[in-house]
């Protein structure tokens, strides 16, 4: 019992220093956002309903959106606590692995001496977690609902196997068992249904270890094929609109090749790519389609001639089979034709296999279980390093499309994904060359197109800022006019080339470009002062009393919006009481905020006190902003000042 302990320790320890770093990884680009960044729905009370009525994402799994919703609730939008998660739910599905494979071996093979079959249990148990081709739903946050299905999967497995004799040392023969089994599998349905064969397994379980016939197995079964094609029914209506787009011969002859290729997948796992793209034109191949599906037919009537001689070979390749055809590719899931993810489930069953025929074949001599022992390490630490090797790739959105275009240079939806997360850190030219080549490879590309045009607009806006503040005004505003034509609805380079073509006193050029920044929403309040002075000037009074207010209501404490509002009042050819009121305490406001010291707002002051028939006052205001600007060296201003305060003169004075 205690070696028992330290080697599934042992084995906690190892699947958690492979995958823990994962827990410091972010978010990626491809479909966290829609998942849970930018999925409202995620937030109680709402989900609970929500999760069991929607088949978002071309998928039904409401527990899989209720524990993304509950990670949310009380962690926020934390990467870390997503990604732990995942983790531990992986570490879960490592413990029970072991857990079945313990009864496998103990049921399939009795006679293994000493402590082969505890053994053989951690063999299948590290084999499996520690696998390259589980660092995928592992480590992408998107696809936990794997780990969830999985767990929910072999804990009704384990249920089940209380239910029937041999395949746990006592049999419980009541319903609690099978209810609870059931509810368990329902659970796993619920994560997501990628476990739509586990009645074949059951079946294979009734068949190879415990010896029942096909009338008994199927009583107990019966319940469990039932909720499969529920689910099954449920996800292809989800999957639906995507069955339209690729041929069915094309999907059988993806079903027909996928379980060889993922056997070659878990023999030799190199090269893994987190993107395997079915092609823009999916066309099946006669010779590949034929030869897939007779060396599926000879196989598969092999394993069943020989069942009574490898009754274990015969169940893991039946058992392979069932849980991998949901994921075969029959029915297509999004832009993918392979994944690694997709053998999460029929990976399992792999790692058995191998596992009890090196014990086995370790059962016939010291010496090979020697061999076998040293064999099995060398495997557990190659596959662990080379599984922490691979989640480099996953840390991060840059990281992870850098990997897919290392693989395949020419994978547009890679470069794609790589030009956008590139541009999310602000790397705009490497971004922009990443759009281009997409562009090169599909010159239909409309987002790529657009993003590459809101880059571009964007360099030549930064271009227009440099020259504008080197003072070179007719470039800058050639800079923020080619911006707009790329990219009308950049807010600051129509402000940046209206403001220059004002400063160049282009005032007919300017007015336009100052209107559609407002338009847009600037919240630069140097853009509507300007247009208003520059709407004052043009005698459109009214349009710059409106720009004026406006822009003051959102920028209250705008000296010079205020400054300008009340001159425009004081100094209209029509002022009533309540407008010269008004430009009078905008006036003082903006003289006791620059305090006493700006000639200019010293003599709005002054504008505004004669307005209010104050002209005394008026005459001593004007006076001491003229002083101000002649003291400050701007004797230009001074006099202009002085020669608008005659007004405020009596005759005679």
């Amino acid at each position: 019992m205690a070696a028992r302990v330290v080697a599934l320790v042992v084995m906690i320890a190892a699947v958690a220093w492979t995958y823990l770093p994962a827990a410091g990884f972010a978010f990626l680009n491809w479909d966290d956002q829609s998942v849970i960044l930018q999925n409202p729905s995620l937030d109680f009370p709402g989900a609970a309903t929500w999760a069991f009525a929607t088949t978002y994402m071309e998928h039904y799994q409401p527990i899989s959106w209720l524990a993304w919703a509950a990670l949310k609730a009380r962690f926020g939008l934390d990467p870390a606590a997503f990604h732990t998660a995942n983790v531990l739910a992986h570490i879960v599905c490592a413990l029970l692995v072991w857990a079945v494979s313990r009864r496998v071996f103990a049921r399939s093979a009795p006679d293994l001496p000493g402590p082969l079959p505890d053994g053989a249990a951690l063999a299948a148990a590290l084999l499996y977690a520690l696998h390259p081709l589980r660092v995928e739903p592992v480590a992408w946050i998107s696809a936990m609902p794997y780990t969830l299905a999985l767990a929910f999967m072999l804990a009704s497995l384990l249920a089940y196997g209380n239910v029937v004799s041999g395949f746990s040392r006592t049999a419980h023969a009541s319903w609690p068992w099978l209810a609870a089994s059931l509810l368990l599998y329902a659970a796993s349905l619920g994560a997501r249904p990628v476990a739509l064969g586990f009645p074949v397994v059951l079946l294979v379980v009734d068949a190879a270890l415990c010896k029942r016939g096909p009338r008994a197995s199927v009583a107990k079964v019966w319940p469990f094929a039932v909720l499969a094609i529920v689910a099954a029914v449920v996800e292809s209506t989800a999957r639906m609109p995507g069955l339209n787009d690729t041929p069915w011969l094309f999907r059988v002859q993806a079903a027909a090749t996928a379980p060889f290729v993922y056997l070659w997948h878990t023999i030799a796992p190199i090269a893994l790519t987190p993107l395997d793209l079915l092609p823009i034109d999916p066309v099946a191949r006669p010779g590949v389609l034929v030869a897939a599906v007779l060396a599926l037919a000879v196989i598969t009537i092999a394993a069943w001639t020989w069942r009574h001689q490898w009754p274990g070979l015969s169940a893991s390749w039946a058992a392979y089979l069932a849980l991998l055809a949901p994921a075969a590719g029959l029915v297509p899931s999004g832009l993918q034709a392979t994944a690694d993810r997709y053998t999460y489930l029929p990976g399992v069953v792999l790692a058995i296999a191998a596992a009890g025929v090196g014990a086995r074949w370790a059962a016939g001599s010291q010496g090979r279980a020697r061999l076998v022992t040293v064999v099995f390490l060398v495997l557990v630490v190659a596959s662990s390093l080379a599984s922490q090797r691979a989640l480099a790739s996953w840390s991060d959105s840059v990281s992870l499309w850098t990997r897919v275009v290392s693989i395949e240079p020419e994978h547009d939806v890679g470069l794609y994904n790589l030009g956008s997360a590139l541009a999310a850190e602000g790397r705009n030219e490497e971004a922009a060359a990443r759009y281009r080549q997409v562009l090169a490879l599909r010159p239909d590309h409309a987002d790529a197109r657009a993003n590459l045009d809101r880059l571009d607009a964007a360099r030549l806006e930064r271009e227009g800022n440099d020259l504008a503040i080197a003072g070179n005004l007719s470039a800058a505003a050639d800079r923020y006019r080619q911006a707009v034509a790329i990219d009308p609805q950049r807010t600051h380079s129509h402000a940046g080339l209206g403001m220059a073509l004002a400063s160049l006193g282009r005032i007919g050029e300017a007015l336009p470009a100052l209107r559609e920044a407002i338009r847009l929403g600037t919240d630069d309040p140097a853009v509507p002062n300007a247009l208003g002075v520059l709407l004052l000037q043009a005698g459109q009074t009214r349009e710059a009393r409106s720009v004026i207010e406006t822009a003051l209501a959102t920028h209250q404490d705008d000296i010079s919006l205020a400054q300008n509002l009340a001159r425009l009042l004081a100094t209209g050819r029509d002022i009533n009481p309540r407008d010269a009121a008004i430009a009078l305490r905008l006036a003082g406001a903006a003289v006791q905020a620059t305090g006493e010291r700006d000639p200019v707002a010293m003599e709005t002051l002054a504008a505004a006190l004669a307005a209010n028939g104050r002209l005394a006052e008026a005459v001593t205001v004007n006076a001491t902003a003229a002083a101000l600007a002649t003291a400050q060296g701007d004797r230009e201003l001074a006099v202009q000042i002085t020669a608008r305060g005659t007004a405020y003169r009596r005759p005679g004075q």
